[in-house]
């Protein structure tokens, strides 16, 4: 009998999970303090005047429930829009012919109209213009004036000339003005952000329109669902879906945590401020309105048994249809298909209610799913981008600066002295950063001789700035007692690590070569070892550039959601269950670099986004990536990014700087300027375009190398940001060549094929020189932009419908 139990199922007979494995989160976030009573009527004031015009000239409701009005309070307007054009998702093309009919491209609501005649006190911000704290500023004395510029943090030196000066400069600088959303300070970089363009949003006698409203009722109540819909819902009226999906992932995160018992108390004090922000909404807009006919409705309603909850349903339904929407605008199908059914599934619902769902499952399974899906069945593409999305990556988002010029001369000796200048890996300096001309946007980085270089001549060389080491556990290895699992190599350098050194216990514990992650956590990280005092270990090195947040901290659940996952029966008899890579999170290790990298560098630049960081600020931007598409899942560009900001602390309801735009912008550098160090890739080989676990009854009877094959298509990926600005050339038109270090093992190297002058640029081949069978899909795939590169002939203009892999494979 026993035996039974420890046969492996029979294929297709336990489904696999429909997303990856997420962390088990607790106390890792600060919610911050719960909501005041004046803070809630400043955010019903930025949510309600734009969600009012949704009301205007709409049919009654067609899909709720007319006797119950008050519950339908939260999400009414959105979930009546969405219904009026619920079968097919707002056209990319043809969404500003919309906006601009329900005239919310006039929408503009000034200072006056927001903050006058509402009883708010703003302090300096609506006081006079040379008032402050109720004093004038002509009349206050020495000791009253230090006193004022103390509690404003400013300097209080000077004389009594001086102090009054500088109040006044301070008062100015504030009064009518409501900034939101600070910028990174790009100063290093020659990009000046002074007080017109420091802020993201200022709220001045010039207005602000719907997006910005509903931002700053964000920002001023994070934990209240409604706010969050109707955000997305304005990102889908303006064809950024992927920022619509963004919003309504968060906003269906708090209706989780109040209708669901398994979430609800897994992070303390996150249920009682989502509470709290609803019920502080109707509040407020009972101070608002108090006179309102249905205000005493939805009073009895939230005094009511279930409370708050009795509001949750339309919004939910909501939540479902915009997330289906938006899913179906970015042709993700699989995701589209899981999101369609999950209300259905888990609840019962009149006809009313799931008619919607039925009817635009029915269109797209007609029209649309078959048709798309196939259109990715080439060996073009690798199996788990079939069933991603695309989003355009040449579109500016809203919040993003345009004011980043990377021709201009600051921008350019900036990259020069980062990535070649300061380069410690390079004790000769032989190039430069410089603009490639005749590049229609003018805007293209390249690398160019600074002096006559001779044929084998080492050029560049670049220690990677983000790793990604994916834990390098195989099941066949694992099965074997007699055998060892494969070592990941030192996590700075990847060189090999003794066994004696690799397999110390933790009473060797020391600083200089050890971490605490090298004997805690899912993945136990190693480093080299050095003997000698004089020198910087590996451990100290990580500590110093890389390795901050993320230590001591269990990742294995990431590590799960890029590779194969295995599965054990009850007598331990393990096999291949499922891949989460066909959620395309390749990246995800990566990701979490650059996020760890810029929370610890907010120390000395508290706004730093982590699009703009060093290491990707140089790198290309919207403007460089014409017509070129990027991958798009629900799990690898929202819900994973989302676990690890929150288990690196952050909280992703309040910090907007961390807002779905700037992850989409690190997640398209990375796609673009991503390198593999696995030995493996570095011969042309085929894309893996399937890639089909074996079933659980055969693994006795498969050999090893067979197995083998299975494990992810990616171990090892790093980012070179130095070595990402030398652009491609076709064969035989490189002047240079690059490889990894033989005494570094993951150090990039460059050398000269042919003598170079000085002011010539330097290009490299991006492919195997072997592979002549390269389509124009796959170069833009790699590069992210066509090929530019001066010769006559191009090899990526062969029209195949087979492409081998890249040895430069920067994907």
């Amino acid at each position: 009998m026993s035996e039974r139990y420890n046969r492996p199922p029979p294929h297709g007979t336990i489904r696999p999970p429909l997303f990856p494995p997420r962390p088990d989160l607790y106390d890792e976030v600060e919610w911050g303090p719960e909501l005041g009573l004046e803070d809630a009527r400043l955010a019903y004031r930025f949510w309600f005047l734009p969600d009012t015009m949704l009301d205007e000239g709409l049919p009654p409701p067609r899909f709720l429930d007319a006797d119950d009005e008050a519950k339908h309070a939260l999400a009414r307007n959105v979930y009546n829009h969405l219904m009026e054009e619920h079968l097919v998702p707002v056209s990319p093309t043809k969404w500003r012919e919309k906006w601009e009919a329900l005239e919310l491209h006039k929408a503009v609501w000034s200072f006056d109209t927001i903050f006058n005649d509402q009883g708010f006190d703003l302090g300096d911000i609506m006081e006079g213009p040379n008032l402050v704290e109720g004093q004038d500023i002509d009349s206050m004395r020495v000791l009253e004036l230090r006193e004022m510029l103390r509690k404003r943090n400013l300097s209080t030196e000077g004389k009594s000339r001086d102090l009054r000066q500088r109040l006044r400069d301070y008062k100015q600088s504030v009064y009518r003005k409501f900034p939101r959303l600070p910028r990174s300070s790009l100063s290093d970089w020659g990009i000046a952000r002074n007080d017109e363009n420091r802020h993201s949003i200022e709220i001045t006698d010039e207005g602000i329109g719907p997006l910005d409203m509903y931002t700053c009722a964000i920002l001023t109540s994070p934990y209240n669902p409604a706010y969050w819909l109707s955000r997305a819902y304005c990102h889908y009226q303006q064809a950024f879906f992927d920022l619509a999906i963004g919003d309504v992932y968060r906003a269906q995160m708090l209706c989780e945590v109040l209708i669901n018992p398994a979430v609800r108390n897994q992070q303390p004090g996150l249920y009682s401020r989502v509470w709290q922000a609803i019920e502080q909404h109707f509040i407020a807009r009972g101070k608002a309105f108090p006179y309102r006919a249905n205000a005493y409705d939805e009073r009895f309603w939230m005094r009511h048994l279930n409370g708050i909850n009795n509001f949750v349903p339309t919004l939910r339904k909501a939540i479902q249809n915009l997330f289906s929407l938006s899913l179906a605008a970015v042709q993700s199908w699989e995701d589209y298909k899981i999101k369609e059914n999950e209300l259905l599934e888990r609840l019962i619902m009149p006809a009313r209610d799931t008619e919607p769902f039925h009817n635009r499952m029915r269109v797209m399974r007609h029209a649309v799913l078959g048709q798309n899906i196939n259109t990715k069945e080439t060996p073009e593409f690798y199996f788990y981008e079939k069933s991603a999305g695309t989003v355009l990556g040449d579109r500016k988002y809203p919040y993003d600066a345009d004011d980043k010029d990377r021709s201009t001369n600051g921008f350019v000796d900036r990259a020069t002295e980062l990535f070649i200048t300061n380069n410690d890996s390079l004790p000769w300096k032989k190039c430069k950063v410089d603009v490639l001309n005749g590049v229609a946007n003018n805007t293209q980085l390249g690398i160019f001789a600074t002096d006559a270089i001779a044929a084998g001549d080492i050029l560049f060389a670049e220690m990677p700035a983000m790793r990604s080491h994916l834990d390098t556990y195989r099941l066949v290895r694992a099965l074997d007692t007699n055998q060892t699992i494969l070592s990941m190599g030192c996590d700075n350098c990847k060189a090999d690590i003794p066994p004696n050194h690799s397999n110390a216990d933790i009473s060797a514990y020391n600083d200089r070569e050890f971490c605490v992650c090298s004997f805690y956590g899912g993945t136990r990280l190693k480093f080299c070892p050095q003997p000698n005092p004089n020198y910087q270990t590996c451990a100290q090195n990580a500590r110093e550039r890389y390795h901050f947040r993320v230590c001591k901290k269990n990742w294995g659940w990431l590590h799960a959601a890029m590779k194969p996952n295995i599965h054990k029966t009850k007598k331990e008899t393990r096999y291949y269950s499922h891949t989460n890579e066909k959620h395309a999170t390749v990246l995800s290790l990566l990701l979490r670099e650059v996020f760890d990298i810029t929370l610890h560098r907010r120390e000395t630049n508290p706004h730093l986004l982590a699009h703009e960081i060093d290491e990707l600020l140089v790198l290309e931007s919207h403007q460089d990536w014409d017509m070129q598409s990027f991958p798009f899942t629900l799990a690898a560009n929202i819900q994973v990014p989302f676990d690890i900001l929150m288990q690196l602390g952050v909280n992703i309801f309040r910090d907007l700087s961390f807002d779905t735009w700037v992850i989409q912008l690190v997640l398209r550098k990375l796609t673009v300027n991503a390198v593999p160090w696995d030995h493996s890739l570095r011969q042309p080989t085929k894309i893996v375009n399937e890639k089909n676990l074996p079933y659980a009854s055969k693994k006795p009877r498969m050999p090893e190398e067979e197995w083998n094959k299975i494990p992810p298509t990616f171990y090892n990926l790093y980012l070179y940001p130095g070595f990402s600005l030398f652009n491609h050339a076709c064969f035989h038109q490189e002047n240079a060549f690059w490889g990894y270090d033989p005494k570094v093992p993951n150090r990039v190297l460059m050398w000269a094929a042919r003598p170079i002058k000085k002011g010539e640029e330097i290009r490299i081949p991006y492919f195997d020189r072997r592979d002549s069978r390269v389509t124009e899909t796959s170069f833009q795939r790699v590069v992210g932009q066509p090929c530019n590169c001066p010769g006559q002939m191009h090899a990526c203009s062969a029209q195949v419908k087979s492409v081998q892999n890249m040895v430069g494979y920067r994907r």
